[in-house]
């Protein structure tokens, strides 16, 4: 199960970094260990989560970013 689920676009307050973002896509955010709901975040912060600051490195991201885009289509 992955830890982030794609809500779709959506104008918010982002719950991780606190900025406002608007007609931005957002991710319901679920904690790995406990399945608990942490919060609505947007996508720079969901990246950051998910494969931390040098995630252009990562082949997971690329792989992520694929199926995320397949979603938004």
């Amino acid at each position: 199960m992955s830890p982030m689920k794609c809500v779709g676009t959506k104008s918010l307050k982002c719950e991780c970094c606190g900025a406002w973002k608007y007609n931005a896509p957002f991710y319901k955010w679920v904690s790995i260990m406990t399945d608990d709901f942490l919060g609505t975040i947007c996508h720079k912060c969901c990246v950051r989560e998910l494969f931390g600051t040098n995630y252009r490195n990562s082949k997971r991201y690329d792989e992520w970013l694929r199926e995320i885009k397949k979603e938004w289509k």
